[in-house]
């Protein structure tokens, strides 16, 4: 296995145009305070962690969640990103209520221990750098797509085993991610484009280091982690794309992918590059291409 030097980091502009993550995170947000009220009476303290929190929107979004449900409860909330942007921008946004942690969630630092409550919303599908054929996994031949689901599911069980040790006993996460089939239709159209003149010489250049698996290996992936069955309620299910438009829908891409393509592509071919995905979306009916295009996993946990 081939890696790449650098993390594909997301564009600045992510949270002003990626309706789609809000709207899932909020659901996260939703069923984390649902559990905490069910699963702590009266807490003095809540310690808590948004693991793969971008920008920190979500995050102090819960952060004011928690506080509105656990009004006596002293609250010590982090947000863990790999970018030190990401994480600085939520410390500003938050007035530095929040604590910012600059790491990956595959190799979880001390300071994440002893958690009461874990959450992470469209993070844990996205895998380390790495290179190979096709610039995603889902055009990959047969023989290398085996081995990179095998790499991603080994990564997976990496992720979820942190997120087991870092909880206290008793302690709920819940996480929200990709599965099988996500979005497929949106890479088919950057796909498309790539191979037109003159992006695909530069697409043997870019890897998009994603990886949608099954919910029945996300399933025996948090068995491995450490879940018991008892503990672990998996609602997987379907959502429209969020953004409703052409450009709405590039502009997500552009903000998902900018930073880590402007690494490979001039800045006059990369503009090209966006401006041509709007057009083939513009020949398409939009309304289909959204139909349930995001595969939701909400995962429900607990420790004992």
């Amino acid at each position: 296995m081939i890696q790449q030097d650098k993390h594909f980091h997301m564009s600045g502009n992510y949270e002003l145009n990626s309706s789609s993550q809000k709207t899932s995170g909020r659901l996260v947000i939703q069923a984390a305070v649902e559990m905490a009220k069910s699963e702590f009476e009266n807490p003095k303290s809540i310690k808590a962690l948004d693991i793969a929190c971008g920008p920190g929107n979500l995050t102090i979004e819960f952060l004011h969640a928690l506080e509105n449900s656990f009004h006596d409860a002293k609250i010590d909330l982090a947000g863990l990103d790999y970018s030190e942007m990401n994480v600085q921008r939520l410390i500003k946004n938050s007035g530095g209520k929040i604590k910012g942690i600059i790491s990956s969630f595959y190799n979880l630092p001390a300071e994440t221990k002893g958690q009461n409550i874990i959450i992470s919303n469209e993070g844990l599908h996205w895998q380390p750098p790495y290179k190979m054929s096709k610039m995603y996994y889902s055009f990959l031949d047969i023989a290398e797509k085996e081995k990179y689901e095998l790499y991603a599911l080994q990564n997976l069980e990496i992720a979820l085993k942190n997120i087991f040790e870092s909880l206290q006993e008793s302690g709920i996460a819940v996480l929200q991610f990709g599965h099988q089939g996500s979005v497929q239709k949106h890479w088919d159209v950057i796909y498309s484009v790539f191979n037109e003149h003159p992006f695909k010489e530069y697409m043997d250049k870019i890897n998009i280091p994603l990886y949608y698996l099954s919910v029945e290996h996300i399933y025996n992936a948090l068995l491995k982690a450490g879940f018991t069955k008892e503990n672990i309620v998996i609602n997987a299910f379907e959502q429209d794309l969020a953004e409703d438009t052409p450009a709405a829908v590039t502009n997500l891409h552009r903000a998902v992918s900018q930073a880590g393509y402007s690494r490979v592509l001039p800045a006059d071919i990369l503009e090209a590059f966006y401006k041509r995905m709007e057009e083939k979306l513009n020949d398409i009916d939009i309304d289909a291409f959204r139909k349930n295009q995001w595969h939701r996993t909400l995962i429900k946990l607990k420790k004992e």
